[in-house]
């Protein structure tokens, strides 16, 4: 089955700020990392020590056209190369994260969710061609978003050698308590669901494994039965 990929960027949680790319990139990677460590111990050799996997890292590069001969875009949408390119900066600039789309068009014209991550913009490179004026080819860097809510110190009454009050340090992160079930209403999809009580959309597959859903219709589109008591993870 032949299918269109869509790239996207907004800033999240403001609709009015998203750019779609206007070609897709050939490829796409994927880095994931891990902090795992291996330490020596006597009478018993080099050990490992596994730890929190990393976050993930995504490199693509993509072609900024001149015109929209290539483009997936309407023409009347169509942007030049500044746009993006201001975009970019803009991204970097603001020190805040933003939202990163990857969705798929089957030949229906019905798009299907793929991916939705929040990312930092980490660093992009900019290359012009001799004989293609006006094109622009970027390569882009993005590191997955982890977000947080704030840190508590908690003082905890002792001192270093030093004389210096020591703290710990205690991180609170932005994850909802969820229920153990949700019940569905009208017009729910799973990745609703996920990003209503999970806090994360696409840790829909987590729920349609629980509740034994393979059917691809009712993880994207809304056709799961109202009243229907749905496990969560």
């Amino acid at each position: 089955m032949n299918t269109a990929y869509t790239f996207n960027f907004s800033y999240d949680n403001e609709p009015d700020s998203i750019i779609t790319l206007p070609i897709p990139p050939e490829s796409f990677n994927t880095d994931v990392g891990g902090k795992n460590e291996t330490v020596e111990i006597v009478n018993i050799g080099e050990v490992n020590i596994l730890k929190d996997i990393a976050l993930r890292d995504f490199s693509f590069k993509i072609l900024l056209p001149k015109d929209n001969a290539l483009s997936i875009i309407k023409d009347s949408e169509f942007k030049e190369p500044i746009f993006y390119l201001s975009r970019f900066r803009e991204y970097k600039a603001n020190k805040k994260p933003v939202r990163f789309f990857i969705t798929r068009l089957l030949p229906s014209g019905k798009e299907i969710f793929k991916g939705n991550l929040l990312v930092s913009f980490e660093d992009y490179s900019v290359e012009e061609n001799a004989g293609e004026k006006g094109d622009f080819w970027v390569e882009i860097n993005l590191k997955e978003y982890r977000e947080i809510r704030n840190v508590i110190t908690k003082d905890t009454g002792k001192s270093d050698s030093e004389g210096n009050r020591v703290v710990n340090q205690e991180i609170q992160r932005t994850i909802k308590e969820t229920a153990k079930t949700y019940t569905v209403k009208s017009g729910d999809t799973l990745w609703k669901i996920a990003k209503l009580e999970l806090n994360d959309g696409s840790r829909y597959g987590e729920i349609a494994g629980l509740n034994g859903i393979t059917d691809t219709d009712e993880i994207i589109y809304p056709v799961l039965e109202a009243g229907k008591v749905l496990r969560l993870p």
